[in-house]
């Protein structure tokens, strides 16, 4: 179809850039400018054309992405008191997401429930994932996403010897873990296969319990990850009384997880060419140098 200036209708509407999730114009200003000067049936023609675009484009590259249930987990995910998330995890998600021209769903699910609904195609994707053989047969992995240590956070008052994992079963009281999650293939290997170590650890449900079971000396320490461990020492008064033990029970990167029942290899490839864009960009180091702090001495 050709209008009165003698463009065809398909080639300004080709001049719509559409990226899924993240409509966009080139040249907007003076795309607009033709479109108006247009007879009003051509109008009316390219108008639905533009629109069923933009409607297809929301609708195909949704991404439903876990987040915490009843709680945030500083610095990753934080939720205002308007239902707004940001973070860490947050930010380095939507980045992600931004340059494949995709758009986050945040769904509120236990950390348990999320790996769950992920492998059977209820969610799409996890952040902050760790790579192991179990997951691997229900998930995919793009990244490294955020770098991960593992620490041991004590009372200020209490001084243990350890030096390795498995000292960790010598402790006085048990150890306090976040049901679900893995802190790293040593740990994992020695719950798998030492009963007794497997026995002295205590998990929950929600990661402000161990900080409350610590205050009230009902734990030895539990396990925390360094952004979220550091983040709390700096604004969070229950950690007052708290520090970081020198023993490091694991380092590594964790990643974005997505759910190979529900998401396609061809969205998976634009991720990943996404990520790579990103990377080489220096998008992912820029956001991750925001929320780095320095941990304060453990006085040992």
């Amino acid at each position: 179809m050709i209008d009165s200036t003698g463009r065809r209708v398909t080639d300004l509407v080709s001049q719509r850039h559409i990226q899924c999730g993240k409509p966009q114009l080139r040249n907007q200003r003076s795309s607009m400018r033709c479109i108006a000067r247009l007879p009003a049936g051509i109008l009316s023609l390219v108008l639905a054309i533009l629109l069923v675009g933009w409607t297809e484009s929301s609708r195909c590259c949704e991404i439903r992405v876990r987040v915490p249930e009843g709680n945030s987990y500083v610095p990753f995910t934080i939720q205002d008191a308007s239902g707004e998330w940001s973070g860490l995890s947050i930010e380095l998600t939507e980045a992600l997401f931004q340059e494949a021209g995709c758009i986050p769903v945040y769904k509120a699910l236990p950390f348990a429930r999320g790996l769950y609904s992920l492998q059977i195609g209820e969610i799409d994707m996890m952040p902050n994932m760790t790579i192991t053989g179990e997951r691997k047969a229900f998930m995919h992995f793009i990244g490294p996403q955020v770098d991960e240590t593992v620490f041991l956070v004590t009372r200020k008052s209490d001084r243990y010897a350890i030096a390795s994992i498995d000292d960790l079963k010598s402790l006085p009281l048990a150890v306090g873990v976040d049901r679900g999650k893995v802190y790293g293939p040593a740990f994992e290997q020695k719950r798998a296969a030492d009963p007794l170590f497997r026995s002295r650890l205590e998990e929950v449900n929600d990661v402000d319990l161990n900080e409350k079971k610590l205050t009230m000396g009902r734990i030895s320490g539990f396990l925390g990850y360094d952004y979220n461990v550091m983040y709390q020492m700096k604004t969070n008064p229950l950690y007052n009384d708290f520090a970081i033990h020198p023993f490091v029970v694991h380092r590594d990167w964790v990643y974005f997880g997505f759910s190979k029942k529900s998401v396609s290899p061809e969205l998976l490839a634009r991720l990943q060419e996404a990520y790579n864009r990103a990377t080489r960009q220096g998008v992912f180091e820029a956001i991750r140098r925001k929320y780095t702090f320095v941990p304060p001495s453990a006085g040992r």
